[in-house]
């Protein structure tokens, strides 16, 4: 249970320009933890509205940022909430997509102007004018910092934010920071099947685009059309998006482990991934926990993988 006396204190809101936010993540400063967070999933015209709310001077969601306890020399930031919003605006500042049928005028911030002038990135026309540009550049995002001390202080608050509504789907709660033996299994098989593996669960936002599925429009690394699941007919494209291939995984991983077979219900796989409370369902989380194990090895840090699995 997270105090709610300690997490006021430690809880910083301020106003950061888009230009000092383009900085940071120029400088790697925003992390991505893969335990919890989503795949870039916005479609373009989610982040052509958003980026139109900027140049509208209409207010934007709060950005909430997670910065652990004395490690604030390293400027490092882990994305709880926001991460959408923040790849929307980057993207659009370097000339990824156009809002309106013009792109961002690179010479209007010194960093952008410096990387068009080493040719790592290039302007692409027609460009917006140079006022809209200023107004982008110059808005203000608002962002919620939270110092915490644990793993466990960051997922419970992921898990609180994103349970109502509509915004993650059930299984992508679930897996949300569980750090189980069967959940690490599942992550793994899951990320192999979709070919997103990462080198660790922890990686820039920068990165975010080489291990994300692609959308209509948006030229992401992994080729939804190539995946097994969309080849072979199993499972559609937004359904891919939601997780549900990992829901696969875990119910043939489960049988394949447990001597008795469960069932295939959305509560027995809340219970394996820790996800609900109860007596009954602690014991079925214990069981999945010791069958895991019995079959796995864990092979690279953050991930659960053996030869049996």
């Amino acid at each position: 249970m997270i105090d709610t006396q300690q997490s006021r204190q430690d809880l910083t809101v301020k106003g950061e320009s888009v230009e000092r936010v383009f900085g940071n993540y120029l400088a790697r400063q925003y992390m991505v933890n893969r335990r919890y967070q989503r795949k870039l999933v916005w479609t373009l015209d989610e982040k052509r509205r958003f980026i139109d709310s900027l140049r509208s001077g209409y207010p934007v969601p709060i950005v909430l940022l997670a910065e652990r306890k004395g490690m604030s020399d390293q400027g490092l930031f882990e994305i709880i909430d926001g991460m959408q919003r923040l790849n929307a605006i980057f993207g659009y500042i370097e000339n990824e997509y156009a809002v309106d049928g013009v792109f961002f005028d690179l010479n209007t911030m010194a960093e952008t102007k410096a990387l068009l002038d080493a040719g790592k990135i290039k302007q692409r026309e027609p460009v917006l004018s140079r006022e809209a540009c200023v107004a982008i550049a110059s808005y203000t995002i608002p962002l919620s910092i939270y110092e915490f001390a644990g793993d466990g202080e960051v997922d419970e608050v992921f898990r609180r934010i994103n349970s109502g509504g509509r915004k993650l789907s059930r299984q992508e709660l679930r897996i949300a920071g569980s750090t189980g033996h069967f959940a690490q299994a599942v992550r793994y098989i899951a990320s192999k099947v979709r070919g997103d593996v990462s080198s660790s669960d922890e990686l820039p936002l920068n990165e975010m685009k080489k291990i994300s599925i692609t959308n209509k429009d948006l030229d992401y690394g992994i080729d939804v059309d190539e995946m097994f699941w969309i080849k072979q007919g199993v499972l559609t494209k937004e359904q891919v998006r939601e997780s549900r291939d990992e829901e696969i995984v875990a119910d043939v991983l489960a049988f394949m482990i447990l001597d008795t077979k469960p069932a295939s219900r959305s509560e027995v796989l809340d219970d394996f991934f820790g996800y609900s409370e109860g007596e009954g369902s602690q014991v079925r989380y214990e069981q999945i926990e010791i069958a895991t194990q019995k079959h796995s090895v864990v092979n690279r840090p953050g991930f659960c993988g053996g030869s049996n699995l």
